[in-house]
Order: C-alpha cells, then structure tokens, then sequence
C-alpha cells in the first residue's frame, strides 16, 4: 500500500504548485490562498468532528498554534501564491521552499543552540548556490524579481514558523491543529486581499475552479491526511525522501501543465540545491522526534502526538 501512496503524495504535493500557477492566471493571488485556507478548514473541520479528533485544551497550545499558522500557512502560502501569481515558476517555488530545513538547521544555531556541523555548512552553502543558478535567470525583470523576493519571504515564514515551533515543543493534532492554523492564515490573507485584490473574488473559469478545488481537497485536506497515514505506518524519514522528488516531479509535470520549460540552469540548480538539502538532514545532530529532517517540517510536528 505505501508503494502507492508515496507516489501518490509526491504527486499531490508537486499539484499545489501546479494548481497555483493554474489558479493564479485569473484570480487574484491572495483572494485564491483565502479561499483555499477557509474551504480546506471546513472539510477538515468536519473530519475532526466525524472522527472525534481532540482539540487543544489549553491557552498556550492554541496562541501556538494561532502563531504557527500564521507563519507557515498566511506568510508561506500567501507571500508564495504571489510569487507564481507575478510569474515565478513552478518548479523555482518548489525549490526555494524545499531550502526550509537549510534555514532551519542554520537558525538552530543562534537561536536553539544547536550545531550544524561542518557536513551540514557544505550542505548549506550547496543548496543556497543552487538556489541562485536557479533563479539568476528569472530576475530579468522587476515582476520575477519582486516574486523571488516574495519566495524569500514565505521561506523565511515558514522556517520562523517551524522554529518557533520547535522551541516551544508544541505538538497537536494534525486534523484538529491544522484546521486552526488554516483560519489562522486566513487571518493574515484575507485582509491582504480585501486591500490589495480589492475583494474576494472565486475563480471565473472552469481551470481556475479545478486549481481551488485541487488545493483545497488535493492538498490541504488529501495531502495532509495522506501524509497522516504514512507516518503512522512509517517515519518522519522516509517522508522526508518524498519530500525531496517534489521540486523535480514539479518541474517535469509544469512543462505539459503549465508550459514552463525546463532550462539547462534549472536542471543544474535543481540537482545543487537538493545534494545540499540532504547533506543539510545528514549533516547535523539528530533531529528529535518533534523535528525530524523532513521539508514540511510543520506536519511532521503535527503528527507526532498522533504516533
């Protein structure tokens, strides 16, 4: 069975960058990340209520989880969606947000107290290089220069989320805590769309709907309990080597979907960027098993109590 649904996550997860650039062509960047974040937080929502999933109980683990999901769901994902809304590839959205667990183990130092190691600095110094070989070609002009920038921007959320996290040693649900994490960046979305979309705006064609659709089931409610059962039957590890074929899987599928193509520089960023990323995993102490090397890092948090 997890032959299957291995692929099938990698799938799933590779989608949302792909329905990203699909939805963005004609809805608003934030109007299309709210909508997503307050749909998938009704579907799952009511798989908490149908399956009896507990909810927080106490006023810490609820401001921390108000706190995570404003950092990896409203800054990732909206500072994200906008990025590909200017035109950022796929298969570069992907690939920046993967350097998550760089940022991570380098921040860990100064701010967890933790060595990266002298594996784990050549890890670094690889992935951020190829980051760059990547992405030198898309700053051509001001529109992929301000989404890179954006790019930037949802990995330093995602990684302040996560350490935030880890420092606190806050565990949940993953049904339960991912439903308040989405209203959290709901939070953060929807006033960035009433102001800068100037409303909140449903997709106008036919493609647009099936990207809402796919981000809301496909990703934030199918993905995530997917990846619910994996842990359950195996590890924070093995989900991590998912994790890894998402960036490559996503620029394959953007050349037929999207029309992106491939160029030599993002073959070769690409392969530099991901020997970095696993040299980052191999590299530093062993991860607790609150924080296990993994990209979504976030979910593997979610899943622990549940294991």
């Amino acid at each position: 069975m997890n032959r299957i649904m291995g692929p099938l996550f990698v799938l799933l997860w590779s989608g949302g960058y792909l329905a990203g650039g699909i939805g963005t062509r004609d809805t608003p960047a934030f109007a299309l990340t709210a909508w997503r974040f307050l749909l998938a937080a009704a579907l799952l929502g009511l798989v908490a209520v149908v399956t009896r999933a507990p909810w927080p109980r106490s006023r810490r683990a609820w401001a921390d989880l108000v706190v995570t999901g404003v950092l990896m769901q409203g800054v990732q994902f909206g500072a994200g969606y906008a990025a590909i809304g200017l035109g950022v590839p796929a298969a570069l959205a992907a690939m920046v947000l993967c350097l998550s667990p760089v940022l991570v183990a380098v921040a860990s130092g100064p701010v967890l107290g933790e060595r990266l190691g002298r594996v784990g600095i050549a890890g670094s110094t690889l992935a951020v290089l190829g980051t760059l070989i990547a992405g030198a070609g898309h700053l051509d002009d001001g529109g992929s220069t301000v989404g890179f920038v954006l790019l930037l921007v949802a990995l330093v959320g995602f990684a302040a989320g996560t350490l935030y996290q880890k420092k606190r040693g806050a565990t949940m649900d993953l049904r339960t805590g991912t439903v308040v994490q989405l209203l959290a960046g709901a939070a953060v979305v929807v006033p960035a769309a009433l102001l800068v979309d100037g409303g909140l705006p449903l997709p106008p064609s036919t493609a647009g709907a099936g990207a809402l659709a796919w981000l809301v089931v496909g990703n934030s409610v199918g993905a995530a309990l997917l990846l619910f059962v994996l842990l359950r039957r195996g590890t924070g590890a093995g989900v991590s080597g998912l994790l890894y074929l998402v960036p490559p899987v996503t620029a394959l599928l953007a050349v037929p979907v999207l029309g992106q193509p491939i160029g030599v520089e993002t073959v070769v960023g690409l392969a530099v960027t991901l020997v970095g990323v696993v040299l980052v995993n191999r590299g530093g102490k062993p991860a607790s098993p609150k924080l296990r090397g993994t990209v979504d890092v976030r979910q593997v948090l979610a899943s622990r109590v549940l294991l």
